[in-house]
């Protein structure tokens, strides 16, 4: 029987695809909770052809963010922006991550501890190519992607833009075995 947990072994990540296939946002709410014993792991990700990327990760037990909504091809707009909240998050118990978007301001709740922070560059709007993918990155060959390790863990109630990725890995009965190998 499927339980509403979905586990991770570090090998598999969980597409979710786009109806179009570009999406263009300018608000983003994105929920779920996890547990680990792991310091290491991608949790989400998801990037544009034009350099946009939303990718929350764990880093020595940190939970870190990493986003991206656009920089200009002169580089006289970098839109790089990292934000890092927690510690000891790989101690095996439910943490619960709420990242809210609006343009370039973020509220990002770790454990009902909200920070407000606003992106760098210009841009509002984030720009995604075909899918986000939850448990790491997919295999893009790219050098950068490799040197992340994938999620290994569990994670319920994912929630991306009033999507529960959760009930529809589960009436699609996704399931580590049939996930997309990373």
């Amino acid at each position: 029987m499927w339980a509403d947990v979905i586990n991770f072994d570090g090998h598999v990540v969980l597409p979710y695809r786009f109806r179009n296939k570009k999406m263009k946002t300018l608000k983003d709410v994105i929920s779920l909770k996890f547990k680990t014993s792991e310091s290491e792991g991608v949790i989400f990700h998801g990037e544009g052809q034009q350099g946009d990327y939303i990718t929350l990760e764990l880093k020595k037990a940190k939970l870190v963010l990493n986003l991206n909504l656009g920089s200009n091809q002169l580089g006289s707009i970098y839109g790089h922006t990292s934000v890092m909240t927690g510690s000891l998050l790989d101690d095996h118990h439910w943490h619960s991550i709420i990242i809210e978007r609006h343009g370039r301001n973020i509220n990002l709740t770790l454990d009902r501890h909200m920070q407000h922070f606003r992106t760098n560059g210009e841009f509002d709007y984030l720009d995604l190519d075909y899918e986000i993918t939850f448990g790491g990155m997919p295999f893009s060959g790219k050098p950068s992607s490799n040197s992340r390790k994938n999620f290994k863990g569990c994670m319920e109630s994912i929630n991306y833009n009033g999507n529960n990725i959760t009930d529809l890995a589960k009436r699609k009965k996704l399931e580590p075995s049939n996930m997309v190998r990373a």
